[in-house]
């Protein structure tokens, strides 16, 4: 299990309709929102065998009133991830443009 995940192991993987959602229920606490993000990202990010040691919500993004709020923390990874993540990202970009 990715310790990335906050969710339940047996909860469903939200949609993008239901990401939004969850971002206007959430409006008022950039956290919860960062976490929802981070959730589906990692868990995407999973699937694909790759995983984000760091990846979580950035703290400080979520308590300030400026913009841009919140952000995601995506971290440090070693070179095996991401030569993986490069890969996916790459035939993602082929497939999307034939």
């Amino acid at each position: 299990m990715n310790p990335n995940i906050h969710r339940t192991p047996s909860s469903p993987t939200p949609s993008l309709a239901a990401i939004a959602t969850a971002q206007a229920e959430f409006a008022a606490n950039p956290l919860a929102v960062a976490l929802v993000t981070a959730d589906e990202l990692a868990d995407v990010l999973h699937r694909l065998g790759i995983t984000l040691p760091s990846l979580g919500p950035d703290l400080a993004s979520c308590t300030t009133t400026t913009a841009p709020r919140p952000l995601i923390e995506l971290g440090r990874v070693n070179l095996t991830t991401a030569a993986r993540l490069t890969d996916v990202l790459r035939r993602t970009a082929q497939a999307d443009a034939e």
